[in-house]
């Protein structure tokens, strides 16, 4: 499964941790820096961290309830220096047909949802950070991208609800 390209550079979970962030400190801009408190706010495990062709930063962690991501700052400008999008992304793999992954798509419109080969889908969710957002609407971002993954995954491992058969009268 490989989630972007780019170099990765390991680090030990014993750097120093980060200091909290307020919930209403307004961001217009990430780093590094930012998307590793993101990983830290969400009591995930830092995984890698690195930087894309474009030289803009993203970090692997992985979430208490199992969920693998990576994390993507998207930049406006060739020195990585104007990140003003946060993309959030998970793949899973599954065999499903492109059809019922649309469905699946559709079903959620909160995130994106497309097959990326033929056994492996992809679920992102993209924030915008252009005139600024609190740093807490960012994190309930990143939570409500978790919690959508696990549906998504659960969809993708059964297929679309079926209806029951109600017993005759």
């Amino acid at each position: 499964m490989t989630l972007g390209c780019g170099s990765a550079l390991a680090q030990s979970p014993e750097d120093a941790p980060r200091p909290a962030r307020a919930p209403d400190v307004v961001i217009r801009n990430v780093q590094l820096d930012d998307l590793r408190l993101i990983v830290d706010e969400m009591g995930g495990t830092f995984l890698a961290a690195g930087q894309n062709d474009m030289g803009a930063p993203f970090v692997f962690a992985r979430l208490p309830d199992g969920l693998t991501l990576g994390i993507y700052s998207v930049c406006a400008d060739e020195a990585a220096s104007d990140c003003r999008g946060v993309e959030f992304m998970a793949a899973f793999g599954s065999v499903q047909s492109y059809e019922q992954v649309t469905e699946v798509d559709r079903a959620f419109s909160a995130v994106s949802v497309y097959k990326a080969d033929q056994d492996t889908v992809n679920v992102s969710r993209y924030v915008i950070l252009d005139r600024g957002i609190t740093w807490g609407n960012l994190i309930e971002n990143a939570a409500v991208f978790d919690a959508l993954c696990s549906k998504v995954a659960e969809r993708l491992a059964y297929g679309p609800p079926q209806a029951t058969a109600s017993a005759p009268r």
